[in-house]
């Protein structure tokens, strides 16, 4: 998947400086932002699936679908609400009774997950998008910590305690 732009809810003013709030392209924010980012082979076939549901919803509607090259849309091809995926999470994990997180924490869960199968801080920090390994240290140093504890213990089977 290739991250090269973001959607930005904004204000633009019109001639009479009357605000209006409307959706804008633009650039991430740092040069890192822009990346490409490999997918496993489950994800990559539930993102086929929604491919085939947006053409099929494409066909169904003719010219009243948004054409557009975003992977998240609505029934109609218009680009997703910024506040609903942070809705809908709330909603399932409610359902699931877990601990609410917002739809940012999925991304320090990503992290998490990554370091705690041993995939090294300068992949996590490419795959994060983060410009400086530093922040992608200060960050998640917390996740560090307890793996730390889990690695000292590997020291007893190299040195055959």
């Amino acid at each position: 998947m290739t991250v090269k732009e973001t959607l930005q809810k904004t204000y633009v003013f019109d001639d009479n400086m009357k605000p209006h709030l409307t959706t804008v392209q633009q650039d991430p924010k740092t040069e890192n932002g822009v990346r490409t980012i490999p997918l496993s082979s489950s994800l990559e076939k539930h993102l086929k699936q929604l491919k085939i549901t947006q053409s099929e919803n494409k066909l169904k509607l003719g010219k009243s679908y948004i054409k557009s090259d975003y992977v998240f849309t609505d029934d109609i091809g218009k680009t997703i609400d910024n506040k609903r995926p942070n809705t809908t999470l709330k909603t399932i994990l409610k359902r699931l009774d877990i601990e609410p997180i917002k739809f940012h924490g999925l991304r320090k869960t990503y992290a998490t997950r990554l370091f705690e199968n041993g995939v090294p801080p300068k992949t996590v920090q490419v795959l994060l998008g983060h410009a400086d390994i530093q922040i992608t240290m200060n960050i998640y140093t917390e996740v560090m910590e307890d793996e730390k504890y889990k690695d000292i213990d590997k020291l007893d089977t190299i040195f055959n305690f």
